[in-house]
């Protein structure tokens, strides 16, 4: 029988794809940050990588059921949108309206 990761390695993949951060997850070891780059510093980046994509991958999935919620975050997150019309400093100034009196 083949032996799975070692212990530690186990631990961080959960932690990880759980969205601990880094200070928390060497907190947990009782490491420090620097140590846990170092030993495992590449395996954090393809384990948050995959946790970014299953996220992506899921708020996709609410979109395309309609949730405008999720449609408007991921339009402006992935696309740049916003709420308001024009981010450029090129628009007009908006006519003053003076109120009608009488």
């Amino acid at each position: 029988m083949e032996a799975g990761p070692p212990i530690e390695e186990q631990q961080i993949r959960g932690l990880v794809l759980g969205g601990a951060e880094d200070q928390e997850i060497a907190d947990f070891l009782g490491w420090t940050a620097a140590q846990l780059q170092e030993k495992f510093g590449p395996l954090l980046a393809r384990l948050r990588a995959q946790r970014h994509m299953s996220l992506r991958q899921k708020q996709t999935a609410i979109a395309a059921k309609g949730n405008t919620a999720m449609l408007v975050f991921l339009g402006k997150h992935e696309l740049g949108q916003s709420d308001r019309a024009g981010e450029s400093d090129d628009w007009p100034e908006p006519p003053q309206l003076e109120p009608k009196v009488g």
